[in-house]
Formats: structure tokens, sequence, C-alpha cells
């Protein structure tokens, strides 16, 4: 079941987080509040009373710290930013990562989004997230450097809105 992130979530999620590391960066506590009150949504899968995905996605114009966000703010002005999606050990393999995309492009489209934007780390290497993207439609558009070791490739993936002929 997908559903919002409460305040009871926050210490499982950021375990969540944490464990996936390098994937994602870690965050404490506070920072991962502070993401979540500035999101636009902050979901969960949660397994039998166990979550095991997280999806936390910002729209634009938001005060985020985070490199990437601001890049990709300063790029474009209607989407909607993957700050993370996690799918735990537990939890791959169930189609939860594409219930989550698929939710987020349901969400996208009702609010007029143009699209979907994320990146993925090239250093360190994260092929399974690379692999995951394309093959839910996710086109990459550029590699960014961020420091010795530290390469993320940007993905988007345009959003189709229903338009009414008459």
């Amino acid at each position: 079941m997908i559903r919002q992130i409460t305040p009871h979530d926050i210490q499982s999620v950021l375990s969540i987080n944490n464990d996936a590391i390098p994937a994602v960066n870690s965050l404490t506590a506070n920072e991962l509040t502070d993401i979540i009150s500035l999101s636009e949504k902050a979901w969960v899968v949660d397994e039998v009373d166990k979550i095991v995905g997280v999806l936390i996605v910002l729209g634009p114009n938001q005060s985020y710290g985070s490199a990437n966000y601001r890049w990709l703010d300063s790029q474009f002005t209607n989407f909607c930013y993957v700050d993370r999606i996690i799918i735990t050990p537990a939890g791959k393999r169930k189609g939860y990562g594409r219930a989550l995309y698929l939710a987020l492009e349901e969400y996208a489209a009702s609010i007029g989004a143009e699209m979907l934007l994320c990146e993925v780390n090239v250093e360190p290497e994260n092929p399974q997230s690379m692999s995951f993207h394309a093959s839910v439609g996710w086109a990459p558009f550029q590699d960014r450097e961020h420091g010795p070791g530290k390469v993320v490739r940007y993905f988007k993936k345009l959003i189709k809105t229903d338009v009414e002929t008459t």
C-alpha cells in the first residue's frame, strides 16, 4: 500500500535511507523532516506494517540545498523532482518502484507538471538504478561531476497529459 509518510515513520524511513548509502546521501532525522516539509509528495510503500519503499518528490522553486536539485531547478520550470526513491532488499522485485513511479506520473499529470526529473550515481556506480530508470521510460540527458569520485547522470521523463479536443 502506498501512503503518505507520517511522523511515526521518520525513524524507519531514516534507517532505510541510510542503509541505501551510497545510492542516496546520508541524512539526519532533522534533514529528512526538512526535506519532507518541502516535498510535493513523500510516500512509503507499507507491506504488512513494514515500510519497504520510499519516494520523496519536490516541485520547482523550493529552498532545498541539494546541488542537483538547484541545478535542475535552474534549467527547468514545471517539473516533479525525485529526490530519492528507495526500495529495501525485502521489497525488491515486487513492482513497488514501478507502482511508486506510476502514482507519481498520475500525480504529476493531475497538477500539470511537464516532466519528472532525477539523478542517478555514475560514480559511485549504481547500475541497478540506471537499469530501473531505463526500464520505466526515463531518458538520460546529461552527466555532471560534483568532485572526485562523484558523478551523477540526470534523467527525465515527459508527462503525457490528456488534452481534450472538440
